[in-house]
């Protein structure tokens, strides 16, 4: 396995930045990922100098502009204390995280569900910061983005470029409070290469479920982004025709919050793959339903 340091990481990801390592197709990597708020709580020397650093880029041979990075993440294994904010002006709270339990008060424990909140590639042109989301992926505090995921994202720049962090050891739809449980962790996934993404949207495939990733200035608009792609998706399968493929959504389809705290937004809507098994069959005939 193929161990990428935190000591290489990016708080802005532009168009055209330099891979920290490139891997081969099929690779499976262990990424070390910073607490969201190294800043303020990292052990150094050396700090981000912004909230939710994210490791890499990471880039994987021979991914073009076009297709996808098929990224299957494996595992999620945190630190033994993550942090919420204590206040404003007052830093961070230690929470104590024992026997997969996160020790949020003398009389409450919640048991934790590591997920990534940052995953992203290099975008088209420009750059983007990682408190935001889009196309390109970032900021998406999505709960699914965790262990038995797989999660296909577009490909702008040769190599796609792969970023991730703000790994949370248990975050509610929505990071309501505008945190998750903020920790450092290391995160093992494998990579690979979809020459023929059945979406040009991020997706996500996960207990059985096909999930389209919408973001959007608001959280309206991110809602709307992820059911249009979900209802194209479904259209260019030639399952439904646009109209029907809505209603079928409005009937079998899970629409799902996913950052909507920070200024962009993120949602996703989801399907029961056995509800469309020509659907399934096309994932099968492109890349495999894990």
């Amino acid at each position: 396995m193929i161990h990428v340091a935190s000591d290489r990481f990016l708080c802005d990801v532009p168009a055209r930045a330099k891979p920290v390592v490139e891997v081969a197709r099929g690779s499976m990597v262990s990424v070390h990922c910073r607490h969201a708020c190294d800043r303020e709580v990292g052990k150094g020397p050396d700090r981000a100098p912004a909230a939710n650093p994210a490791t890499g880029p990471i880039a994987v041979a021979g991914a073009r502009p076009g297709e996808a990075l098929r990224i299957d993440i494996l595992d999620i294994m945190p630190e033994s204390t993550g942090h919420v904010s204590a206040g404003r002006g007052k830093g961070q709270h230690a929470i104590p995280i024992r026997d997969g339990m996160a020790e949020f008060s003398e009389t409450i424990c919640i048991p934790i569900a590591p997920m990534i909140g940052v995953l992203g590639v290099a975008p088209a042109q420009g750059s983007w910061s990682t408190m935001d989301c889009g196309a390109f992926g970032g900021n998406l505090d999505t709960s699914d983005i965790a262990p038995g995921a797989t999660v296909y994202l577009p490909v702008f720049q040769p190599g796609g470029l792969l970023v991730l962090g703000d790994v949370h050891a248990v975050m509610g739809d929505g990071e309501i409070g505008g945190q998750g449980l903020e920790v450092a962790a290391e995160v093992a996934l494998s990579v690979d290469v979809v020459a023929e993404p059945i979406c040009r949207a991020i997706t996500i495939v996960r207990d059985g479920e096909l999930m389209t990733l919408g973001t959007g200035e608001t959280l309206g608009e991110a809602c709307d982004d992820a059911a249009r792609a979900m209802a194209g998706l479904i259209v260019d399968a030639d399952i439904l025709d646009e109209f029907t493929a809505m209603k079928f959504l409005g009937l079998a389809g899970q629409l799902r919050v996913g950052q909507q705290c920070c200024r962009t937004k993120s949602a996703r809507v989801a399907v029961p793959l056995e509800r469309l098994p020509a659907l399934r069959a096309r994932l099968e005939a492109c890349d495999g339903v894990p």
